[in-house]
């Protein structure tokens, strides 16, 4: 298969994050045989890793009702390649650096420049140059532990929530491992999945990684979930010039706590000058300034003024309400989405914007809520509940409410093909459960959404693929084709080989050829 896996992992804002880093900052044994141990006479292509990697961290800590109540992605791109004068070690570079901390973009430095030895199969002996162990980054050493193995020996890690020691197995490309002891110093409930899968077509066999942690912790009679995803893939090598980088040439490099942004001054002179330049720089400290501005100096009607005025800037005008974060700001995108005037296209721009508010109060999840009952316009309506569910994400204190009004849409067969949809948004996994029934509903629409939510996750493939053999329709074949080109993971073998099985039996061209995009992604 010629898919490669995108994957997403690590640990929430502050509980997540300082759980990575807790994992990082780890004792590691390694258990070799003598034989290995005593190789000394590796040359230095050998004992350097000359691949590239896409990283992509994803983590949340969920309530007991299953809403997020924080959550993060952290991603960068890893080059590694020989170090011209430590050779026993890799140079590598991590670039593209971008940290959102629930929803908000922190910022990261450019690039970071680090040592580390490669031998065996495994990493070991990172330098990071003086990065503080606070910084975000720091976590950089537990996917490295993520992607070592050994296949001749267990391998063995210490970290502040016990010791672990995995046993690793290769069948064909894929390598996975099972623990074999454990000994915890913590009171969690822990549950894992980690996969690698080799590109055996290339030489030295560059991996993919696949890692997702589940944990469950109770404090103070509460119960919460951290969910930890890790995704690692091969990308295209990017050569760096190496260098004799200082021992502590990363140590001036801090997380941006106190960092000052610039002021912006919105004036009557410069307002429609910063909102065209707001079209092509979704900039939202410059939205922020704008936003503030509109609602110090325009009402309702000259909302609607501009929006007739400047029908090209309306998503301007409408984004910077969004960013201004005051109660004021949406409550005033809620005013106006009272306007039918306003025509179906601004409404649906206006929809999303609170879908988005981040933080949003009960103003923005009962306007959502009326829009939906009220149910005037179809269009309208659905992207509302659509909404609501995007709500859940951006607004972790409405999550409740928007879980059980989903819930409730979800017995309404006249919303239920778009509450599917709504929520896959919400990303609440207390929902997203419910939904494989609905892989064999009688109506195609609910079917073929149902397909669509779930064909983005791993484990619901099998039930996909099930309902996909029950009832090969074309509309959600093709729904799951173009989710599938998206998603975090790779079909299984024996799923490769049911869907080959329904193409073999297919007369129809179309369908065949959908059939065969999806096994050859």
């Amino acid at each position: 298969m010629k898919k490669t896996i995108y994957i997403c992992a690590a640990v929430a804002v502050v509980v997540g994050l300082a759980i990575l880093n807790s994992l990082s900052n780890n004792d590691k044994t390694l258990s070799e045989p003598e034989a290995v141990k005593q190789e000394q006479s590796k040359t230095l292509a050998e004992k350097s890793y000359f691949f590239a990697y896409q990283v992509d961290i994803h983590s949340a800590v969920l309530s007991e009702s299953g809403s997020a109540m924080t959550f993060s992605e952290l991603s960068w791109k890893m080059n590694f390649q020989p170090h011209a004068s430590a050779s026993t070690k890799s140079a590598a570079m991590l670039s593209d650096i971008v940290f959102m901390a629930d929803n908000k973009l922190q910022k990261m430095p450019t690039q970071i420049p680090f040592l580390v030895k490669y031998q065996s199969r495994q990493f070991s002996e990172l330098d990071m140059l003086g990065l503080s162990e606070q910084h975000p980054l720091s976590v950089l050493s537990k996917v490295l532990d993520l992607m070592s193995y050994s296949l001749d020996a267990p391998l063995t890690f210490e970290d502040a929530l016990g010791v672990k020691t995995f046993q690793y197995v290769q069948q064909d490309n894929v390598i996975e491992r099972v623990v074999t002891a454990h000994q915890k110093h913590a009171d969690n409930t822990e549950k894992e999945q980690w996969q690698i899968t080799l590109n055996l077509a290339r030489p030295g066999a560059p991996l993919t990684l696949e890692y997702n942690n589940n944990q469950i912790w109770q404090r103070s009679g509460q119960r919460y979930e951290v969910v930890q995803t890790v995704s690692v893939k091969p990308i295209t090598h990017t050569p760096f010039e190496p260098v004799d980088w200082q021992a502590n040439h990363n140590t001036h490099i801090l997380p941006d706590d106190n960092a000052q942004s610039t002021v912006i001054e919105v004036t009557g002179d410069n307002f429609l000058e910063y909102i065209q330049s707001l079209k092509g720089n979704l900039d939202p400290n410059l939205a922020k300034a704008i936003g503030l501005y509109m609602l110090n100096n325009f009402d309702q009607s000259a909302f609607k003024g501009l929006f007739e005025q400047h029908e090209n800037l309306t998503s301007a005008f409408i984004y910077a309400l969004q960013k201004a974060q005051t109660l004021q700001a949406e409550q005033m995108i809620s005013d106006l989405l009272t306007d039918d005037e306003l025509g179906v296209q601004v409404q649906q721009k206006l929809v999303m914007a609170l879908g988005r508010f981040e933080n949003a109060s009960d103003i923005g999840f009962s306007s959502l809520r009326h829009i939906v009952e009220q149910g005037s316009n179809t269009a309208i309506s659905d992207m509302a509940l659509l909404n609501m569910g995007t709500m859940s994400k951006f607004s972790p204190a409405q999550s409740n409410q928007v879980s059980d009004y989903l819930a409730d849409k979800m017995r309404s067969p006249a919303h239920l093909s778009t509450a599917v949809l709504a929520v896959a948004n919400s990303k609440n996994p207390k929902l997203i459960a419910k939904l494989p029934a609905l892989l064999q509903h009688s109506d195609v629409q609910v079917r073929k959404n149902t397909i669509k939510s779930l064909g983005q996750m791993a484990i619901y493939q099998d039930q996909v693929v099930t309902s996909l053999l029950a009832s090969p329709e074309m509309a959600s074949i093709d729904a799951f084709a173009r989710v599938y080109q998206q998603a975090n993971y790779k079909l299984s073998a024996m799923n490769i080989e049911r869907l080959d099985g329904l193409y073999q039996s297919q007369s129809n061209p179309v369908i065949k050829k959908r059939l065969s995009t999806i096994m050859n992604m």
